[in-house]
């Protein structure tokens, strides 16, 4: 039973609210995401592990992914409010046991935790969003969420490397669990959305479906199941392009141009401001250009600008340029992809968009093992030119498969 007053309620149930909260826990979960990328050579350091270690280790937390989709199909069934809360609260518990004094088994075990805890809210966010908004304002809306993307970067990360300069690199983590934890009890204010629930098997007729089959049918999208697994397919190429580049770009300034800590944090804010700009762009033009147009723009931004990038690392104003151009670009993409994705498949929409983070979780997890690895042996050009290649095919994919709202302009399967 829901308590408080009338008005209380209705107010809570308005969509700018609603977007508020939801943007708001979304800039804690995505500060966590981004916290390793420019620090990554400090927290190894604080650790007691290298840098490769480290690399490792966020590739484990990456793979922790692969549960998302088991989370959107169980969001589609229970409601997505829950399973936020229940991901808000492992995220902030994981956070706060990772730098306490337990070893690096702990540490290692807490961080592959706070990739379960992010999986299961970002896609169940859209998907709890998208059911409240339609498809010719819902770039506006999840655009707008993803502001919280940009300013994980302009107030987050640079927040995270003052308190490291000025405490420890534990202090971020302390912080960033304690308010995760306090928005999963806010989140019992949110209504929960109406979905459209998985059909279930009733009676005898359920229990003689094999398990074969029943994976088949949980990974089966529908009659445009081609498009839909192309538009996935995209989101995880497109992050490991980023990645591959982000996962290591702190230590490339550090090693190269001596950067600090608290200069770090002012790289993290001008890349954020150019996610802030790119989501600002979605939130107002994606919707009248088009969702699959504008995914094709930033690819062609992404192609550009990693082929520029080790060209242009000649100094540290150029290097911080040649990472910015293909970062505003696939953030551009990225959050373009969003409304596009939620629309494959509207009946399982919570999967969907979880198979989509799995693509992206699974990039990145490769990512944090390449990148690493390949700074160290080949410098930048170790990094920019792999990057280019998988957005060249990520362009090719969204070019020759992907179709906006199929089930409207694709005739149904028999």
């Amino acid at each position: 039973m829901r308590s408080g007053p009338p008005h209380r309620r209705a107010f809570i149930h308005r969509l700018p609210f609603l977007i508020l909260m939801g943007g708001s826990a979304k800039l804690l979960v995505d500060t966590s995401v981004q916290f390793f990328n420019p620090f990554l050579v400090v927290i190894a350091g604080g650790v007691g592990i290298g840098t490769v270690a480290m690399g490792r280790i966020i590739a484990m937390r990456s793979l922790t992914g692969l549960i998302a989709p088991v989370l959107g199909n169980l969001a589609d069934r229970i409601g997505h409010r829950t399973v936020m809360r229940a991901s808000l609260f492992t995220l902030g518990i994981a956070m706060i046991v990772a730098p306490l004094r337990g070893g690096i088994a702990v540490f290692a075990i807490a961080v592959v935790l706070t990739g379960v805890g992010q999986s299961g809210y970002t896609p169940n966010l859209h998907a709890y969003l998208s059911e409240r908004l339609p498809y010719e304002k819902r770039a506006m809306g999840l655009g707008i969420i993803e502001y919280s993307w940009a300013l994980a970067g302009i107030v987050g990360l640079f927040a995270s490397g003052y308190l490291i300069e000025t405490f420890s690199w534990k202090a971020p983590f302390y912080l960033l669990g304690a308010l995760l934890v306090f928005m999963s009890v806010v989140f019992s204010a949110l209504p929960d959305a109406e979905g459209a629930p998985a059909p279930k098997p009733c009676g005898r007729v359920g229990l003689r479906v094999s398990i074969s089959e029943r994976f088949a049918g949980f990974f089966h999208l529908g009659p445009h199941a081609r498009s839909a697994w192309a538009a996935i397919a995209v989101t995880g190429l497109n992050m490991f392009a980023m990645m591959h580049v982000m996962i290591i770009h702190g230590g490339w300034l550090q090693s190269e141009y001596g950067l600090t800590p608290s200069r770090l944090g002012m790289v993290a804010l001008i890349l954020g401001l150019c996610d802030l700009g790119a989501s600002v762009s979605v939130s107002l033009f994606v919707d009248r250009i088009g969702k699959l147009r504008s995914v094709t723009l930033g690819l062609v931004g992404m192609v550009i600008g990693f082929a520029l990038m080790p060209v242009l690392n000649l100094s540290l104003t150029l290097a911080i340029a040649s990472i910015a151009i293909p970062r505003l670009s696939f953030e551009f993409a990225v959050v373009s992809s969003f409304p596009l994705l939620s629309e494959q498949t509207p009946r399982a929409r919570g999967k969907v968009m979880s198979l989509g983070m799995t693509a992206g979780l699974i990039g990145a997890s490769l990512a944090a093992l390449t990148g690493p690895d390949a700074y160290l042996r080949f410098g930048v050009w170790g990094l920019g030119p792999v990057s280019l290649a998988l957005s060249a095919v990520s362009l090719a994919l969204i070019v020759l498969f992907v179709r906006e709202r199929p089930h409207y302009t694709e005739p149904a399967e028999s």
